[in-house]
């Protein structure tokens, strides 16, 4: 059979063959084909999730607005096929569109690449544009007439893997899909340089689309950023999540009643009763469905019984569960989430630096302005030090200080201040610096704070933090247990928290139970960054996942440690009274 371009069509086939070529369900259903789990060709049917991507992109095609979509996979929801479909529809049916699609890996731009032909391969002849293979990552929708004029469409589609320098690297991209982006290494220069060459504006009178799409591959990397970034409305993406209960088929018969559920099956019970809200679309759920599928999450619950940190990330219910991180999580994972709700943005959180006044030991709290293009963990940045409340009179303040040798690229050294009476963070310093000039800056927090009960970590560089404070005569330091001093045999007061295998085990616990029951308010969302990628490995050992900063964790923990309560009771201390205090002046 002809292709369209060369058979003679009446001018009633032929305006229904361009009606059917403009309308992307009529298309898919008289072309686009999909290999399924069995390995048989079969009709392209979009399920829920995929016709919410769809019409969303369809909308943007009417209103004549670029699509920017930022899209979290859970498993089998065919979010990467629905977006195969979409730019092969598009590509094949439009003259001068430039596809790009990159993968993370060669198999996996090969496997795209098989995709798209596959769609190609088995579209209705009549609805085939023009092809000329360039090579076996490209499908070019043009042919040369004798005098080398290009005739056809003039279209490409083409393939390319992230690790490759030249990836993506054309005049104008229209249509851009990044897949895998949670695996990619310098996902954010690579995709910086690709979004240039996507333009906003109409080209062709054709918008321009964006498809920025992976499983999620722990927190803190490109991807996480930008997807959380576009929950919060703060970048140009619009983002895309399904939950595993969404699907229709993840349902399983049953015959016995549920049962007593847990907290967990609770939480999933009011999720699926409200539904799914994505892209102003909510999906519901049919209510005499929940105990079918809580019956399903119960079975694959026991499959996943010696990995069970594999569950969420295979079964997401939120999307951020599915950010869970690869070892088995030390915090409760549902408490986390209900502090990233409350999580302040940040540019809405009040940041400043600490800097010497005028006079000897006096200090300047001064207010700098949030700055979008700087990065927090930049080690010129401005304002590693926010605040959310500032002191109050009557109260009292603790600060857990851990501490890092202070390298650009290294550990960041923390200062958590905590108000006693509301277990409320108050206030963080972290950033890189040199140990002795961390000791000044714990001190005015300390002073600001009224005075607060320091306890800084002296595990390492720890010990150079103490003796500054002491050298500036801040004098409200913790203190261990008395020991036995071997040299001038007396009793010896230890400043500063010890951490070693005992009182590891105390902190992390401590603390565990303090975010398990909600005890502590912070707006922050490092410490819920860090608190997802701490992890217990092989041997019950709890640490940052590798590749991750843990600095924050081990911070609270040592400050709630300071708390008037347990082995570390602080109201058996003996301070100083006589003291030399600093001056803390707020400049706002």
């Amino acid at each position: 059979m002809k292709s369209m371009e060369s058979q003679s069509l009446n001018q009633d086939q032929l305006k229904k063959i361009l009606d059917i070529r403009k309308d992307f369900y009529r298309y898919c259903k008289n072309n686009l084909k999909i290999k399924d789990k069995h390995s048989q060709i079969i009709p392209f049917v979009p399920n829920a999730p995929q016709r919410v991507l769809i019409d969303h992109v369809l909308l943007c095609i009417k209103e004549r607005r670029p699509v920017k979509a930022i899209i979290l996979k859970a498993r089998q929801m065919g979010l990467s096929t629905a977006v195969e479909a979409i730019i092969y529809w598009w590509t094949s049916t439009n003259k001068n569109i430039n596809s790009v699609i990159i993968g993370h890996e060669e198999s996996s731009s090969k496997n795209l690449y098989m995709m798209f032909r596959r769609y190609y391969d088995n579209t209705n002849p009549i609805f085939k544009p023009t092809v000329r293979y360039n090579t076996r990552t490209d499908l070019s929708f043009e042919r040369f007439d004798d005098t080398g004029k290009q005739v056809g469409l003039g279209s490409s589609i083409k393939t390319a893997t992230a690790g490759n320098k030249a990836a993506g690297r054309s005049d104008t991209i229209n249509t851009l899909h990044c897949s895998e982006l949670g695996e990619w290494e310098n996902g954010e220069e690579l995709v910086a340089s690709l979004l240039e060459t996507v333009p906003d504006e109409e080209v062709m009178e054709k918008p321009s689309m964006m498809f920025l799409e992976s499983t999620a591959k722990g927190r803190g990397n490109y991807f996480h950023k930008e997807f959380v970034a576009a929950t919060k409305g703060l970048n140009n993406f619009e983002p895309f999540f399904f939950p595993w209960w969404i699907l229709d088929t993840y349902e399983r018969d049953y015959n016995e009643p549920l049962g007593e559920t847990t907290e967990y099956e609770d939480f999933l019970i009011d999720l699926m009763k409200k539904g799914h809200t994505v892209a102003g679309k909510t999906i519901h759920v049919d209510p005499d469905h929940i105990p079918a599928k809580i019956h399903f999450y119960r079975r694959k619950a026991k499959n996943f019984e010696s990995t069970p940190e594999r569950l969420p990330q295979e079964y997401p219910s939120t999307w951020q569960e599915a950010f869970v991180a690869s070892g088995k999580n030390v915090f409760n994972t549902l408490a986390l989430q209900e502090m990233e709700k409350d999580a302040q943005p940040i540019e809405e959180t009040k940041y400043y630096k600490i800097i010497p006044g005028e006079l000897h030991e006096q200090y300047i709290l001064e207010r700098v302005p949030f700055e979008p293009n700087e990065k927090p963990d930049d080690f010129t940045y401005k304002a590693p030090l926010k605040i959310w409340v500032h002191p109050k009179p009557g109260h009292e303040y603790v600060i857990g200080g851990d501490v890092a040798e202070g390298l650009k690229r290294g550990d960041y050294s923390v200062a958590e201040v905590v108000d006693i009476s509301t277990m409320q963070t108050v206030a963080r310093w972290r950033g890189h610096i040199d140990p002795d000039k961390f000791g000044e800056i714990v001190g005015a927090l300390g002073v600001y704070y009224n005075y607060a009960l320091v306890g800084v970590e002296v595990n390492n560089h720890g010990l150079t933090t103490i003796q500054k404070l002491r050298d500036t005569f801040y004098t409200n330091l913790y203190k261990r247990d008395k020991g036995y001093d071997e040299d001038f045999e007396e009793p010896t007061s230890n400043l500063g928290w010890k951490t070693d295998v005992r009182t590891k085990r105390i902190m992390i616990d401590d603390l565990i139970r303090i975010v398990r029951e909600r005890l502590n308010k912070d707006l922050d969302i490092v410490f819920v960054n860090e608190a997802f990628a701490f992890v217990r490995d092989e041997r019950g050992r709890m640490n940052a996942e590798e590749g991750e900063h843990d600095d924050t964790v081990m911070a609270k923990a040592i400050a709630f440690q300071l708390f008037p309560w347990g082995e570390n009771d602080i109201r058996g201390l003996n301070v100083v009274k006589k003291t030399k205090k600093s001056k803390v002046i707020k400049n706002e």
